[in-house]
């Protein structure tokens, strides 16, 4: 049955399978890193036109800009904006018990440090932080802190 199939044939076959099913995975995880790396801003498919009217706006607001020649440039993400965020908030929460602050003072302290990010405000992350803020708190003796105390940190406009 298998006699007509040399077995060099059945290696290129393989390798040409393998060779298409990691191009594939390799695009579908890495397309934003490889179109960064070249340089050239690459079309969604389709129209290059069909791109969203208000995507430059939203752009600007997540934390990016534009360099001259009009390209988008991504300079910060959220990911790095939690992790300042997560780093100011231990090093006030272990400053206060050390300094041995009451309820208002670190309170006040926790509020300075989440309205210095208003991005974080609007973002889907923010009930994580939520969380994380009454966690580490409690973990440092601050128990009054839960969840819904640390929802009213938010500056609301």
């Amino acid at each position: 049955m298998f006699t007509e199939f040399t077995w060099a044939a059945y290696l290129r076959v393989t390798a040409a399978v393998l060779f298409l099913y990691y191009t594939i995975l390799l695009l579908k995880f890495y397309f934003p890193q490889i179109r960064a790396a070249a340089g050239a801003p690459f079309h969604s498919m389709g129209n290059p036109d069909s791109a969203e009217p208000n995507a430059t706006s939203a752009i600007m607001e997540s934390g990016g800009n534009l360099t001259p020649i009009g390209e988008f440039q991504q300079t910060v993400t959220d990911y790095e904006i939690i992790e300042e965020l997560v780093d100011r908030v231990k090093k006030s929460l272990i400053e206060s018990f050390e300094n041995k602050a009451d309820q208002q003072t670190v309170t006040n302290g926790l509020k300075a440090i989440v309205n210095d990010y208003p991005v974080l405000g609007q973002s889907t992350f923010r009930p994580s932080i939520n969380e994380f803020i009454a966690t580490e708190s409690q973990q440092h003796g601050f128990t009054f802190m839960n969840e819904t105390l640390a929802e009213t940190l938010w500056q609301t406009k």
